[in-house]
C-alpha cells in the first residue's frame, strides 16, 4: 500500500509502531550523537494515551538506549525485535544471544580502529558497523563483514543507512509487530508502522498484510523526519475520527 502525502490521520482504533532513527529523529555521525527533538517524548506519551496504550517503538537500538532517549513507559521492540518488552516493563519475548557474534568482535574492532571515523556498535543480539563520517569506507567494511560472516550461515548482513547490520536470522521488526498485535492493548486494532530503512520493510509489509498501513519516510513523508513528527502531532490534534484512516 502506497499513500499520497500526507497519509490520513490516525484513528483511535489504530495500533502505532514507530522506528526511531531516520523516522522520528535525524541521523548523526554516530548513534550517540543524535538529538531527540524537544517535546517528542511528550508527544509520544500523548499519542499512547489517545490510542489506549497501543504504541510501540521498534528499533535496532538497545533497550537501554531507547529508554535513555524517551524514558520508561513505552512498549519496545529492541535490536530489531530480538527483545520485546511491554509498557509495564515485562519481557514479552526474547531471542537467545548467538555466541558466534562474539567471534567477530575482535577483528571488527581492529578494522574500525584502523579506519578513523568508522564505528562498531556492539549490542547484545547483533553488531552494527557505521561509516557515516567516512562513506568511502563502506565497500571495505562490507567486504570484511561478508568474509567474517561467510562461515556462519545463521548470520545475516543487512545494509542500513551508512551502516551494516550483522545479526542472526529469525527475528525482524515484522515478527515483532505481529507478536505485539496478538496481545493487549494492540490486539483487535489496525497496525500502522512508520520506518525508513531496509530493516523496516518487514514491518511495513506486515502492517499492510494485517489490514493496516505500512509507511515509509521517503515514499510517504518526502524523506523528512519533521514531516513524520508533524503528522503525528496533527493526528493527536484530531478531535474526531471523521478524517482518520478508513
Amino acid at each position: 500500500m502506497r499513500l499520497s502525502s500526507p497519509p490520513p490521520a490516525l484513528s483511535r482504533d489504530c495500533a502505532l509502531f514507530l522506528d526511531i532513527d531516520g523516522t522520528l529523529i535525524d541521523f548523526s555521525l554516530s548513534p550517540s550523537g543524535v538529538i531527540v527533538p524537544r517535546g517528542l517524548p511528550a508527544l509520544l506519551q500523548s499519542l499512547k494515551l489517545r490510542l489506549g496504550g497501543a504504541l510501540a517503538l521498534l528499533s535496532g537500538r538497545r533497550l537501554t538506549d531507547i529508554e535513555a532517549m524517551f524514558g520508561p513507559g513505552f512498549a519496545v521492540g529492541a535490536e530489531h525485535g530480538a527483545l520485546l518488552r511491554d509498557a509495564e516493563g515485562l519481557v514479552v519475548a526474547e531471542t537467545r544471544p548467538n555466541p558466534t557474534l562474539a567471534t567477530l568482535i575482535a577483528p571488527l574492532r581492529e578494522a574500525v580502529a584502523a579506519r578513523p571515523g568508522t564505528l562498531l556498535e556492539e549490542k547484545r543480539f547483533g553488531l552494527t558497523l557505521h561509516w557515516r563520517a567516512v562513506p568511502a569506507m563502506a565497500g571495505e567494511l562490507t567486504a570484511l563483514a561478508g568474509q567474517l560472516a561467510a562461515p556462519h550461515p545463521e548470520l545475516m548482513l543487512l545494509p542500513a543507512h551508512a551502516a551494516l547490520e550483522i545479526r542472526p536470522g529469525g527475528t525482524d521488526k515484522g515478527a515483532a509487530l505481529a507478536t505485539f498485535m496478538r496481545q493487549p492493548p494492540f490486539s483487535g486494532r489496525r497496525p500502522v508502522f512508520i520506518g525508513d530503512d531496509v530493516t523496516d520493510e518487514p514491518a511495513i509489509a506486515c502492517a499492510n498484510e494485517m489490514g493496516g498501513m505500512g509507511l515509509h519516510v521517503e515514499r510517504d513523508f518526502g524523506g523528512a523526519t519533521q514531516a513524520v513528527r508533524d503528522w503525528l502531532t496533527e493526528s493527536l490534534r484530531l478531535k474526531g475520527d471523521e478524517d482518520a484512516i478508513a
